[in-house]
């Protein structure tokens, strides 16, 4: 081959190369804006939410004798609002009509090219109240969630490894009205989490996941009543949609 092919071989190569890499980068960027989960830098005042369902599998001695209204899945509507310097202002409501959780939190995320890392503190406040077939009981209490989120984008989906400790400052039950117990600072436990997040259609991702939780209180299951006081393994299947 001579000197004159070589050269327009590569300006054929550096041209093709010239028009191949923005739409692998455009397709990274429509990855990671979409992505929910993902824990990219937001920019100012950017929103982004999602809809979420969870499905746990109760140990045998927490759902023993309870009715199977308990397995209901639990729902999540979560958001998120961009802030300066790499911080996000995250909310949630999730609910199983029995319970009510609220949450709200702050985290701050570093973006390194395809991966991304992020620090960040929740903090919850459950409601939960069960009136009805002799029953009269509630349960109110504060919960905190300090976590850790990696994440790689890849040309057509993220994945994102999310760790976290609960911790319940404070927990209140009643049983007709009547304070039966009182919790105070105690570790509830901790979690990891592994999410997949994919296009759909068009802009639109669904996420699928695992949530695997090693704690001593697990709120969605609270009208169980619960009298152990130990770790418990408790895995979660998690199906979501960004809206």
């Amino acid at each position: 081959m001579s000197y004159m092919h070589y050269k327009i071989f590569g300006v054929t190569a550096l041209l093709f190369l010239s028009i191949q890499i923005p739409n692998i980068f455009s397709q990274s960027d429509f990855i990671t804006t979409n992505s929910f989960l993902f824990p990219d830098t937001l920019q100012l005042a950017q929103y982004k939410d999602q809809l979420t369902m969870y499905l746990a599998k109760l140990p045998e001695d927490i759902v023993e004798e309870i009715s199977a209204d308990v397995y209901a899945p639990f729902f999540s509507y979560q958001a998120k609002f961009g802030l300066i310097y790499g911080f996000t202002l995250n909310g949630s409501f999730s609910t199983n009509i029995i319970t009510r959780n609220y949450q709200l939190g702050l985290q701050w995320s570093l973006r390194l090219n395809r991966f991304a890392l992020s620090l960040g503190y929740d903090a919850g406040y459950m409601y939960g109240k069960l009136k009805g077939f002799g029953f009269d009981n509630k349960v109110s209490g504060w919960l905190f969630y300090p976590n850790i989120s990696l994440g790689a984008a890849f040309d057509k989906f993220t994945l994102t490894l999310k760790g976290e400790l609960s911790t319940i400052p404070k927990l209140t039950q009643t049983v007709d009205k009547i304070v039966t117990t009182t919790d105070h600072k105690f570790l509830s436990g901790g979690s990891v989490g592994l999410y997949i997040e994919q296009p759909l259609w068009k802009d639109n991702f669904v996420i699928l996941g695992v949530k695997l939780n090693y704690i001593r209180y697990y709120f969605p299951a609270w009208a169980t009543f619960p009298t152990w006081d130990r770790f418990h393994f408790i895995p979660e299947a998690v199906i979501g949609l960004n809206i």
